[in-house]
């Protein structure tokens, strides 16, 4: 019985909450919408471009209205930054794939011949949308830096001055300090093909670092809720209350709305601050960026050369033997007995010590070959996650992510991976080195 009412207590839950709109609104907005893509459909961008600002008024955070808007504003010429946000937040849904294509031609019309060319190369499309989209037409001007787009700014005082939104403040670190954790976490974020940051310092843009630090800061957040979102799936499990199930099923759902809405806006910072920095650079030249990956590449092999020392030093603990020193009353009788005591030398003998870590892995792969999908979460989480990759004696390259002495460090990090998308994550234990069953080890780690 308790099942059941486990389960009809998250379908009342998820009732009520996709029940949010009275009928009138969404009939309204349904006919709005339809109205709305028989325009876009038929490239009458201008009749559909007020239709698309209401409906993404109401709902900002749909991708696909977000889509839809950022691609009228660009047809009608406004290359403005509620276009590229408009775009970006399509992007980081995949709503859909033609998002990367539009971006490419933002950064076209604004010259931004990099970035241009970078969001061009992203587009996946089919021979047949390819050509529906004229692709390889703006991709060839793009390369021979060629603008064929006519950016109309407009009069910012009065066009679309209830629906566009105005353009965020600049950020200011002085209003927004980086978290003291921030300063020394060590992260794998690429910024272009050549360019990949480990630091927070390393960022240029002040704008970008901002940024990131956002997506760091919902990070944390997000990692917060989960843990405690899993307290209350405990707790949903052991009472046996229906009032007190009710209640916890939806703080559950608010919890996972908080969550999505945390890993949705992350999403956004990272791009966002990679769009920035990268913007940062073409501004700067090649030489320089040439020079900063080199000071980047020091900064790597000292910190390998550090982790190094550090296990080494883990590994071999020395144990001191004592030595029982001769007595006054032994030296004063037998002088020979305590020169022979003068000269024995105390004996230190290493000790190995057992290293055990668990990992997070996440792919296995025969010969190296990366399905479709997993190069696609790969990409995505390769942003803000350092990830590891190694082939056994098979021959099969594994990928995993972290590096804990403490099961249940691994355990928070696979959970937050599998809401992230990995979902056939699991841990894997080492010990010395090699590979292990993690039930053979984890009785021997404390706090596991």
């Amino acid at each position: 019985m308790s099942v059941f009412f486990k389960y009809i207590s998250y379908i009342l839950i998820y009732i009520l909450f996709l029940n949010i709109q009275t009928p009138v609104l969404a009939q309204e907005n349904a006919g709005n919408e339809r109205l709305a893509i028989e325009y876009f459909n038929a490239k009458n961008y201008e009749k559909a471009l007020p239709l698309f600002t209401e409906l993404f008024n109401s709902s900002p955070d749909n991708a696909m209205y977000n889509y839809y808007y950022g691609v009228t504003l660009l047809k009608n010429n406004h290359f403005e930054t509620a276009t590229k946000e408009a775009l970006l937040n399509a992007v980081v849904d995949k709503t859909p794939a033609n998002s990367n294509f539009y971006l490419g031609n933002y950064f076209h019309a604004l010259e931004n011949w990099s970035e241009a060319l970078d969001f061009y190369k992203r587009y996946k499309g089919s021979k047949l949308e390819r050509k529906q989209l004229e692709y390889d037409k703006y991709l060839n001007l793009c390369l021979q830096h060629i603008n064929p787009f006519k950016v109309d700014k407009g009069d910012e005082k009065t066009i679309f001055i209830d629906t566009v939104k105005a353009p965020p403040p600049k950020p200011d670190e002085k209003i927004f300090p980086i978290p003291d954790s921030l300063k020394t976490e060590w992260f794998n974020f690429q910024i272009n093909s050549q360019l990949t940051y480990h630091g927070i310092d390393d960022f240029r843009s002040e704008a970008a670092k901002i940024l990131f630090t956002k997506a760091w800061i919902a990070t944390c957040q997000n990692d917060s809720i989960v843990k405690n979102t899993d307290l209350l799936r405990k707790a949903h499990e052991e009472t046996n209350s229906v009032q007190t199930r009710l209640a916890l099923v939806q703080r559950i759902v608010e919890a996972e709305q908080q969550s999505y809405a945390l890993l949705h806006d992350r999403e956004k910072y990272f791009e966002q601050a990679r769009v920035k920095e990268s913007g940062y650079w073409e501004k700067t030249g090649n030489d320089a960026m040439a020079g900063f990956i080199a000071v980047i590449s020091e900064h790597e092999q000292a910190r390998a050369e550090r982790l190094l020392a550090e296990k080494k030093k883990t590994e071999i603990v020395p144990v001191e033997i004592p030595v029982n020193k001769p007595s006054v009353a032994a030296a004063q009788t037998n002088e020979a007995d305590t020169l022979k005591q003068k000269d024995i030398v105390p004996v230190i003998q290493p000790v190995k010590k057992d290293v055990i870590i668990f990992k997070v892995q996440i792919g296995t792969f025969r010969n190296g070959k990366l399905t479709a999908d997993f190069k696609a979460r790969y990409t995505k989480l390769s942003k803000f996650r350092k990830i590891d990759k190694y082939t056994d004696e098979k021959k099969n390259e594994i990928y995993t992510v972290g590096n804990f002495s403490a099961y249940n460090d691994a355990k928070l990090l696979k959970n937050q991976l599998v809401m992230e998308g990995m979902k056939g994550a699991f841990i894997a234990a080492f010990k010395n080195g090699e590979k292990v069953p993690v039930t053979s080890v984890v009785k021997e780690v404390p706090g596991k």
